[in-house]
């Protein structure tokens, strides 16, 4: 398999989140099997998720967040699928997600991928590799989430807007700056009918400024990928853009899956690192 080149920063973070799902791969009591990730992740993706979880000390670290992370949104799209008729799939910087291929989606389900071309292309040299076929009618759309052209880019692959969607965008505002965080979600917004889902993933303010992160933080800047926005009120936010919200802390319930290691604190404890797993509904 080739290592993509990129320009991006952020892009390599995709091997090390596929290294995480290989793990959790591994286990007998696993909260998903993917069979593609760990070629997918690749030497690197391994070898940046070990130091990433030293930086992390004891607890679970990141690579328990993103299996945590990984089965909340399986389970989310799914039931949109199932029990809301959805039919519309977008996968924002689906980075070597292989969600298209590992899930039971119901018949007529279309799955967007939109990531870098170089992304996409590195995940399907190896989805090719492996004869995998997808359970739904995939389509990427190779695209710079950060650049103004990439919804014309997704409505060209047959998207269509006026229709009941369901996105997520998992992993990627902690590395944007709070502009593009908003410019974003503003064209999410103005791509989806009302009743529309999207998930999605944010870190709080706290993360930024307790020392239980910093080591964490420090390895993510040594790579060029420094954490640059996080909100306390994610509820706030996604008003701001027309959403309605609703927020759960992995740990907690709903978003335990009995492998959180750690008690959870009320949001109202100040001072704390904090990840927050967003459930909204277009009002």
């Amino acid at each position: 398999m080739s290592v993509y080149p990129s320009a991006n920063p952020i892009a390599p973070t995709s091997r090390w989140m596929a290294g995480a799902r290989a793990r959790e791969s591994e286990r007998g009591d696993r909260l998903f099997y993917d069979p593609l990730a760990a070629a997918l992740a690749g030497p690197e993706g391994f070898a940046w998720l070990e130091r990433m979880e030293s930086s992390a000390g004891s607890g679970g670290g990141p690579g328990l967040y993103a299996v945590i992370r990984t089965r909340f949104f399986d389970d989310f799209l799914l039931d949109a699928c199932r029990n809301s008729g959805v039919c519309q799939v977008v996968l924002a910087a689906a980075g070597m997600d292989t969600r298209a291929f590992r899930l039971d989606w119901p018949s007529q389900t279309q799955v967007y991928e939109m990531d870098l071309p170089e992304v996409l292309e590195a995940k399907d040299e190896v989805v090719e590799e492996a004869g995998a076929k997808p359970n739904c009618e995939r389509r990427t759309v190779g695209v710079d989430l950060q650049q103004e052209a990439w919804p014309e880019a997704l409505l060209a692959t047959g998207y269509r807007p006026e229709r009941p969607s369901v996105w997520v965008i998992e992993g990627l505002l902690f590395y944007l700056t709070r502009a593009a965080v908003h410019g974003l979600l503003q064209k999410v917004s103005a791509l989806t009918a009302i009743g529309s889902l999207l998930g999605l993933d944010v870190m709080n303010r706290g993360l930024f400024f307790s020392p239980l992160a910093w080591p964490q933080q420090a390895a993510l800047a040594q790579h060029g990928a420094p954490g640059l926005f996080g909100t306390d009120d994610p509820e706030r936010l996604m008003a701001h853009h027309g959403w309605e919200a609703d927020v759960t802390q992995p740990g907690e319930e709903g978003a335990n899956y009995g492998r959180w290691p750690r008690p959870i604190l009320p949001r109202e404890v100040p001072g704390l690192p904090r990840g927050f797993l967003v459930k909204a509904r277009r009002s």
